[in-house]
């Protein structure tokens, strides 16, 4: 007895132009796949130095005014086509350098943001709110959503940090809001040398020696992670793959960090690496005591309810 063969039905003439004068597609005929078994990063490994990016701002200076550019900043573009802003997936970071003299405007936006200072002098503070709040090397401060805040430095060297920020999160989600102090610069009502915004980097200078691994400021930031992280020589951490996405800056010391796909780089002070989602990597310390500060859209995740299937 012959099998009976089920014919495939061929659509009738003009059917799927119809469909899409209407601004429907087929979802038994998708031209690309929408969903598959596990994460598939659009974003690469990358590394971004401080040295050559602590040049070229030098370099701006010349041409690069505060009333020209709302920041004078260098983006990290993570290198993959057509990218012109994140440096990850949900995350961006910029080194930025305010003069001795200079003032950077204040403004606020729906994004969170955090600044790592990595070299500073005396008297350099950001205006958070109106509260001065003041800065030095090794520092996080944070700056919430919707929170006014700009940047001073009336000290007598070049003030260098990293910014980081949800905006990509932010556009994809596209509830970006964004406004200019009305006054430009937002007057100072009050000092608070110890805010709660500020993570002073002696205190995670000491904390990391001591613990290994600190959380800052937990749920300071609804969308963003962080973490000071310390490691001695010889020392290593591994990790799998994961979904969150993430940042490291070296803010002591040096390591060296094997990522998938990326291979093998030696890091120091300054320098930052984007680990996409998906990417296993290790982290070794190359000095007596070395110190990074991990940035990740780790809570978006949890926050969401995702995590990384178990077998079984």
């Amino acid at each position: 007895m012959s099998e009976t063969v089920t014919p495939n039905p061929v659509a009738p003439e003009g059917f799927f132009d119809s469909l899409q004068a209407r601004a429907l597609s087929p979802g038994w005929a998708k031209k690309v796949p929408q969903m598959w078994p596990a994460p598939r990063s659009r974003f690469v490994p990358a590394v971004w130095r401080y040295a050559d990016a602590r040049a070229a701002l030098d370099d701006a200076c010349a041409f690069v005014s505060p009333e020209l550019a709302e920041r004078r900043n260098l983006i990290m573009v993570n290198p993959i086509a057509d990218n012109i802003y994140p440096t990850c997936r949900n995350l961006v970071a910029a080194y930025q350098l305010v003069l001795p003299g200079e003032t950077a405007r204040s403004h606020r936006h729906s994004p969170n943001a955090l600044r790592l200072i990595l070299d500073a002098g005396t008297d350099t503070f950001t205006i958070v709110n109106g509260v001065k709040v003041d800065v030095a090397p090794g520092d996080v401060v944070l700056t919430p959503s919707w929170h006014w805040h700009g940047h001073s430095n009336f000290g007598d060297e070049p003030a260098f940090w990293i910014d980081f920020l949800d905006v990509p999160l932010v556009q994809n989600l596209e509830c970006m809001f964004f406004e200019d102090h009305p006054r430009r610069d937002e007057p100072v009502v009050a000092h608070e040398p110890d805010s709660p915004l500020r993570h002073k980097g002696v205190d995670l200078d000491r904390d990391t020696r001591k613990t290994g691994t600190v959380d800052i400021a937990p749920g300071g930031l609804k969308t963003i992670g962080l973490q000071a992280i310390g490691i001695e020589r010889g020392q290593t951490q591994s990790h799998g793959k994961r979904i969150d996405n993430n940042l490291y800056a070296v803010t002591r010391g040096s390591v060296r960090v094997t990522v998938e796909q990326l291979g093998v780089v030696d890091l120091v002070r300054g320098d930052v690496i984007a680990i996409p989602c998906w990417h296993t990597f290790g982290i070794e310390g190359l000095d007596d005591s070395s110190q990074l500060i991990r940035v990740s859209d780790e809570p978006v995740m949890t926050a969401l309810g995702f995590r990384e299937p178990t077998s079984g």
